[in-house]
Order: structure tokens, then sequence, then C-alpha cells
């Protein structure tokens, strides 16, 4: 038998994980007559079908399944050597993107990493705001911030700590509506909700007035004196124009992760960056005690 490239292994396996030729062909990054061409001409050199075309999408011979294993293990293989190429070919690395949400991108961070660009002129970051899950398991970045622990295994993360989420009201608000003196007395005050918080308020009994799609909107909805909305406690600490509701009432805590691929941790700017985001997060979450 010929040599098979491994390009035909490597379209075999991707199919066989998506099911269909179109999410191989996304999956590779290619089109769906290559990824079929390649199957059909692996099928040829080993002198067996692979697959069974469907309406429901590529069904799998028993030969396919005795093979994937090892297809997939090779695939596995290949990704984890082109990682380790890209993290050596990283140790002088000047450009390194780090993921936040929202409301931590904006208006945790930038302090953070000015001090940290004082220190390390040279080093240019990218700051992708997303509060989905971005892929650092792909280097879509190389570092995160989150509030979930990552529960990949090729990942590796650091909890730094967790900050209480509490409800505050512009000053002028106050000002103009008074203070609730409990949690009932919410109902007859101007609420304000992000879609992550509004089950919080359904879960009491009630709606918010002032509703947006992302924290930084409620936020600004917060700080321009709409109504009553959450807010990191330390965060709603640095504007002396938010005041404290219903101060022992801690509806939620949020926690504060760093992840990285384990295959970078020992590229000396990820290293570096992550811990000085790690001691300023650390110091951010322990304002809040």
């Amino acid at each position: 038998m010929d040599k098979i490239d491994w390009h035909l292994w490597q379209s075999f396996a991707a199919a066989y994980l998506a099911g269909s030729l179109s999410g191989a062909a996304h999956a590779l990054g290619t089109t769906q007559p290559t990824v079929s061409r390649q199957i059909h001409q692996l099928e040829i050199m080993i002198g067996q079908s692979l697959f069974s075309r469907s309406r429901s999408g590529l069904m799998p011979t028993d030969h396919a399944r005795a093979l994937i294993p090892m297809a997939a293990s090779m695939t596995n293989q290949a990704h984890a050597l082109e990682r380790l190429a890209k993290s050596a070919s990283a140790t002088q690395t000047t450009a390194l993107t780090i993921t936040a949400s929202q409301i931590t991108g904006t208006m945790v961070l930038p302090s953070i990493l000015a001090a940290f660009f004082d220190a390390h002129p040279a080093l240019r970051i990218t700051l992708s705001l997303n509060d989905a899950v971005e892929n650092v398991l792909e280097r879509d970045a190389d570092i995160a911030v989150r509030h979930i622990k990552p529960i990949q295994q090729e990942l590796w993360g650091r909890k730094i700590g967790f900050v209480p989420i509490k409800l505050y009201a512009h000053k002028d608000y106050v000002g103009r509506h008074g203070l609730p003196s409990g949690l009932s007395e919410l109902s007859g005050h101007r609420l304000i909700a992000s879609s992550v918080h509004l089950r919080r308020l359904t879960e009491l009994g009630l709606q918010p007035a002032f509703e947006c799609s992302d924290d930084s909107g409620s936020l600004a909805a917060l700080q321009a004196g709409v109504g009553v909305g959450y807010c990191q406690a330390p965060l709603a600490s640095e504007d002396p124009d938010l005041v404290p509701i219903l101060p022992d009432y801690v509806p939620a805590t949020l926690p504060f992760w760093i992840v990285t691929h384990r295959d970078l941790r020992g590229v000396p700017a990820v290293h570096t960056l992550m811990q000085h985001l790690g001691d300023a997060l650390d110091i951010y979450c322990r304002r809040a005690m």
C-alpha cells in the first residue's frame, strides 16, 4: 500500500466527528468538495468504504469505527505538536490577546493593564470583550479572565477569588425616591437588570423598569440615575455617586478565574502577564471584604 497522506486521515477524522462533510469542511477551514475528495481517495487506498450517505448525514461503517480511535489520536497529537511549535516560537512574543466579559474588560482591567504597560512597554495587548467563553483551547485568546471554572483538560486556570454582587442606586435617584428599608419595598422603585440578573428579580416577584442585554448597558443606566440595579461591590465602591441599597443583602457572588492553555504557561510573556493579572485581581476581590 502506498503511503497515505496525513491530510486524508485528518479529513476522515473530521467527517466522523462532525457527522457531515460540511461540518468537517468548517472544522478544517476548507471546502466540502475537498473533504469529499480526500475521503474518497482514502477509501480507494485502503480498499474499504468508510461512510454511507443518508439524509441525516454521514453514517460510519464498521471499518470507520475501528479506525477512528487511532485517527482521532493522530489528530490530537498533530494539534498538540502545532501548539507546542507556536508556544516555542512565542517565547519572545510581543503581542498577547486577553478575553474578558464586557464589565470586567471595560471597567476593571484597563487600570490593571495601565500599570502593566508601565513595566512592560514593548508588549502589545489586544483585549477581546466577549461575555461568551471564548475558545482559549483553540488559541483565539492567550489569556481569559472568566467567571466560571475551565472544564477542558488542556486548559489551566487559577481561581483568584470572588466579589459580592449587590444593589446600588445613584445618589440623585436616592435623593428623589429615598431608600427602601427591605426587599418588600423594592417593588416601589425603578429596577434595572441585564439579562444576567433578570432571573434574580423574577425570583423576588419583581420586574425591571429598564432591561438591557448586557451588564455594561445596565451599569450605564445605574450611573445615570435611572433606578436601582446590580453591580460588583468593589467596582461600585470606586464611584462616589453610587449608594448601597440594602447593604446587607448579597444576591450573588462572582468568581474570578484567569485561564490559559497548558502549552502556554511556560511562555515568559504569558506567565508574566498572568502573574500581574492574578495579583491585581486578588487586590480587587479583597477590596470587597
